[in-house]
């Protein structure tokens, strides 16, 4: 106890408090750090670890299990921070540089103790064009939620959004590149793309949660045979008055917000994909984007001649939208649309 009295005047009493500043002295003891004038290098520790006492005493930080924040941070995955949680630990008024943000979260990291360190890259100070962080060492899972955080604080406050984000076991690094913000409210499309990407679809859950509840559970009990395609396409089908190219197109804008001359072909075809699996006419679907040698090949199960007349059409319609030539092989359970050069119109045949 005597050996413990240091630690509890130090913290007022709290045994807690001295029993976590006597392991950190001990752990550094046998770390055989060293200052540089070659003694036992204890004062930092001490004081971070006062500094989280002292927030833990004021309600600003609590003691979390490494096992249970980890779990939190994975089961939490792919859902946006809000902002103002963000600002609750980077201040906006204070932080307006990249190098300020960088040595203010390195000084919050050793004091937390979460051994992580943050290096950054820009092309300039005031108003950057690229950046990038580099985060290393720590534990990956509070890598990315830290990256996420100033992914978050950068778009917000620097106008930079994410290019690319690079994760191993040991380092997280993110891209960054300058754009022009449209709507402040929401998060800009590549922050949202590499670590939000799951966030509209937890908001629709949340919207109709028997409904969705309901859904998947039907999915998972007909081992996803099921087909989800739009109300009007259905009346189509069951009719036999399949969708024009007309109202095709219509529909292609509706969807993706541009007119289908502002896509490429490839791009076109990773489009056609996305609707073709989301659909679930067919059971599977293989393409080839290489310039020149394009083709989309649709696998169903279907065997009625009429079912698989009316897919080949549905789907050729879809295709005739883009203004590429294309020819169509059909043989059972096979759909094949072959591409040839832009010659503004379309030359279908049939098999």
């Amino acid at each position: 106890m005597d050996k413990l009295k240091p630690f509890l005047e130090k913290n007022n009493g709290n045994l807690s408090a001295a029993i976590r500043d006597a392991i950190e002295t001990a752990s550094l003891a046998l770390a055989g750090r060293t200052c540089d004038k070659g003694e036992k290098d204890s004062s930092k520790v001490s004081q971070d670890a006062e500094f989280r006492n002292k927030l833990i005493q004021e309600d600003e930080f609590l003691l979390v299990h490494h096992t249970l924040l980890e779990w939190l941070i994975k089961r939490t995955s792919g859902l946006s921070i809000d902002e103002a949680t963000v600002y609750e630990i980077i201040n906006p008024y204070k932080i307006k540089r990249i190098p300020d943000l960088v040595s203010y979260i390195n000084s919050l990291n050793e004091k937390m103790g979460w051994n992580i360190k943050v290096d950054a890259e820009y092309s300039q100070d005031i108003e950057p064009e690229t950046a990038s962080l580099t985060l290393s060492n720590g534990n990956s899972c509070f890598r990315g939620i830290m990256a996420h955080s100033l992914a978050l604080y950068l778009a917000k406050q620097m106008k930079l959004d994410v290019q690319g984000l690079f994760c191993r076991s040991n380092v997280t690094k993110v891209y960054f590149k300058r754009f022009e913000f449209l709507n402040f409210q929401k998060v800009p499309k590549g922050l949202e793309e590499h670590f939000g990407f799951m966030e509209s679809t937890f908001q629709e859950l949340q919207k109709k949660p028997k409904f969705w509840k309901n859904l998947i559970k039907a999915y998972r009990q007909q081992n996803y045979q099921r087909l989800s395609m739009q109300r009007k396409t259905f009346e189509a089908f069951v009719s036999g008055n399949l969708p024009s190219v007309a109202e095709v197109t219509r529909n292609f804008e509706l969807i993706t917000g541009r007119p289908p001359t502002a896509f490429t072909l490839a791009e076109h075809i990773m489009i056609f994909k996305e609707i073709y699996l989301t659909d679930s006419i067919g059971s599977d679907i293989e393409i080839c984007t290489e310039k020149s040698r394009e083709y989309v090949k649709l696998i169903h199960d279907y065997s009625d001649k009429k079912v698989c007349e009316s897919i080949t059409k549905y789907y050729s319609n879809i295709l005739k939208s883009i203004d590429y030539s294309f020819t169509v092989t059909t043989s059972p359970h096979m759909i094949l649309f072959e591409f040839g050069k832009n010659l503004g119109s379309t030359d279908v045949s049939v098999e």
